[in-house]
């Protein structure tokens, strides 16, 4: 059972459907954890897609507006739940004795969690349909 109501995820859908780039962004925070704009840009969305830094930084701000993400510093990030992007970076600096990690963050908030799971039920729903 759903937190929203079918009027409400047809409004999610038609809102991701005209911001596909906050889909995208909230899938892959879903799927691999908290990230950096920075790091999206140039490992998974930017170089092949064309995007520009702050149109990434436009649609996490959008995500943000509407409660779906949430701000974390990097030193709030715990060291074994971290994306694959990220641990790359961590592994390279492990030489240090104070980890770098003073970037920020975005992770789902609790509202973004639910309303992922949503909409990928209903996708799913619908394909098997």
């Amino acid at each position: 059972m759903s937190v929203f109501s079918a009027k409400e995820l047809i409004l999610w859908q038609e809102f991701f459907a005209q911001h596909p780039i906050a889909y995208q962004l909230m899938m892959h925070t879903k799927h691999y954890g908290p990230d950096t704009p920075m790091i999206v840009h140039k490992r998974l969305l930017g170089r092949r897609s064309g995007l520009s830094i702050e149109e990434i930084r436009a649609n996490y701000q959008l995500l943000l507006d509407f409660g779906l993400m949430q701000k974390t510093s990097g030193k709030e990030l715990d060291r074994h739940d971290l994306t694959s992007s990220v641990k790359k970076t961590l592994k390279r600096r492990q030489k240090y004795h104070t980890p770098r990690k003073t970037h920020t963050y975005y992770e789902l908030s609790r509202k973004g969690e639910l309303l992922a799971r949503a909409v990928l039920q209903t996708s799913v729903g619908e394909d098997n349909t």
